[in-house]
This record gives C-alpha cells, structure tokens and sequence, in this order.
C-alpha cells in the first residue's frame, strides 16, 4: 500500500484552557490546560496513522520548535520532517467554558516565509513522493505571510508531471482555493462558506449545494466534496453529485459540541479510501466515490462526538 503525504505551511501549537465560565477584562482561574501540536494538515496526518497507513508531514517551522514538533508528530506514529526558518511557530489559544459550552479562540498568525524555505520544503515534498512511494499528498490549511496564493497550484502541477504522480487533495480557503481548484487536483474540500467565496454566489440549501459542487467541478478538479455542517454534504465525480445526509449527534448536557478537526477527519478518510482501495484514482467510479465520501462524513461526525 502506498504512503500518504500531507503539508502543512502554517503550523501551530494548540494550547486549550478549560475555565468554568471566563469573563473579559477578569482574572480566570484554569481548571485544566493542555497542548497539541495542530495545522490542517499536521491534523490529517495523525488520523491518517490512526488507520494504520503510514503517514508523512512535512512543512515549516521555527528552527526552535521544529525538533519538538516533529517528536509529538512521532508519538502519534507520524514521520515529521519540517523545513526550519527564523521565528516562532505560532501558538493558537482556545478557551472552553465548561458551564455554558462557549469556546474563544485567539489565533496567531504565524512568522513570514521566505522564497528560500519554500524550495527548500518544494524540494522535500517532490523527493519524498518519488522515494517513499507517496499515493496521496494532501495540501491544507492557511498560508503564512509571504506566501504567494498560487502556492498549492504550482505545486499541484509539479506533481501531476511526477514519475508516479499522486492523487491530490486540497483543503484551502479564499485566493488559494481558486487558483488551486485551476491547476486540477484529484479533490478539493470547500465548506459552504468557501465554496460561496469561490463561486461569488449564496449556497442557501443542499440543492443550490448540488449545483456549486458541479460548479466547482467544472473549473478543474476531478472531484468535490462539499462539506455543509449540519446540513451534511454534498459529494461530485465528473458530472454527478449526490446528497450526503448528515448524521445525529448526540452531546450529554453541559458539553461542548466542537467542529473543531471534523473537516481534517473527512480529508484523512478519503486519502486513506484512495490508498488503500490501490489503481489510480482516474478510474474510480462516481458510485464509489460517494460512497468514501460517505465514510468520510461519518469520520467526520465520530471526532466531532470525540471532542464533544
């Protein structure tokens, strides 16, 4: 079985304080705090390894936090090669109010990247396909600045000229999802509000969610799977799309309900689908294809219950 390779430019740590109830402008008492290493792609890589295929990341990050991001990303049965740069990784702060189920977050934005470091990490990403045996390289998540928005096209392309190109997946936002969606991945992921942004138009309801994702499909990529929330999910092949009921969950009272890593766990489950079933992924069926997409919305609903 082939490896999956996953990319991730802007990484952080995620510190997550529980408080009971957190007031602006008081002193809060912490009953519980903890950190984990976090990025889109950091993200699915580890749920990758959780189905036990082996799982690459690679990316950028301050020279003094690599070493200690890469060994977290090796607890969890990833192998981690960073490119390291001047600066510090950012550290992402979520506040969980265990009384009222509210949650804060304060996101940094994370140190500027260099051309330099970018084909240092270009370089990485094409050697590691062509030496580990790499079936899937998912790009996701935000740029960093310095960054150009065609990033995850250019590189895109470079590999579908690869000797043993990869499937790629693309979980991106804004300028980066278009000029992506342009260069043709296998898939990309847009959730309703991205998927807006891309096409300039509301997705109001799950039949005007049909018609963006066969929309999208036609500005390039092979596939979409458009993620809706609550509403579930739409999934498109080629010329069709189908409906992807959501699933109930159920969250014991005075929990929090968190989509936080939702859209990661569909990512990993369609690599993962795209691995393991072997071939190419020019010759999946559209049948077989909602069908993964199907198993990926219900990873997706399983680490929602997980981090409720």
């Amino acid at each position: 079985m082939r490896a999956i390779l996953t990319v991730t430019l802007n990484p952080a740590f995620d510190r997550t304080v529980w408080l009971d109830t957190f007031a602006i402008g008081a002193t809060n008492r912490a009953v519980a705090s903890g950190v984990r290493v976090g990025g889109k792609g950091i993200n699915v890589a580890r749920a990758v390894a959780s189905q036990g295929v082996t799982a690459f990341a690679v990316g950028i990050a301050g020279r003094d936090q690599a070493g200690a991001l890469e060994r977290a990303l090796k607890a969890d049965g990833v192998i981690a090669r960073f490119t390291r740069i001047v600066g510090e990784t950012r550290t992402n702060l979520k506040l969980i109010e265990r009384v009222h189920g509210g949650m804060t977050e304060v996101n940094e934005p994370g140190p500027a990247v260099d051309d330099e470091a970018l084909g240092a990490l270009e370089a990485e990403i094409l050697d590691t396909v062509e030496r580990d045996d790499i079936g899937v390289v998912v790009m996701a998540g935000s740029l960093p600045a310095g960054v150009a928005p065609t990033i995850y096209a250019d590189w895109t392309r470079r590999l579908s000229a690869a000797t043993h190109a990869p499937a790629v997946l693309v979980d991106a936002s804004d300028e980066a999802l278009a000029a992506a969606v342009a260069a043709r991945p296998f898939l990309v992921k847009p959730n309703r509000v991205e998927a807006e942004t891309l096409l300039g138009r509301p997705i109001p309801d799950r039949d005007a969610a049909l018609l963006a994702a066969t929309a999208i499909i036609r500005r390039g990529p092979r596939a979409v799977l458009l993620s809706l929330g609550s509403d579930g999910a739409v999934a498109a092949l080629g010329d069709t799309a189908e409906r992807i009921d959501p699933q109930m969950i159920e969250v014991g009272g005075g929990r929090l309900t968190t989509t936080v890593g939702a859209g990661d766990a569909m990512v990993a489950r369609i690599a993962v689908g795209l691995v393991r079933r072997g071939g190419t992924p020019r010759d999946m069926e559209a049948a077989e294809f909602v069908e993964l997409c199907r198993l990926a919305v219900t990873a997706a609903s399983e680490q929602i219950r997980g981090g409720a």
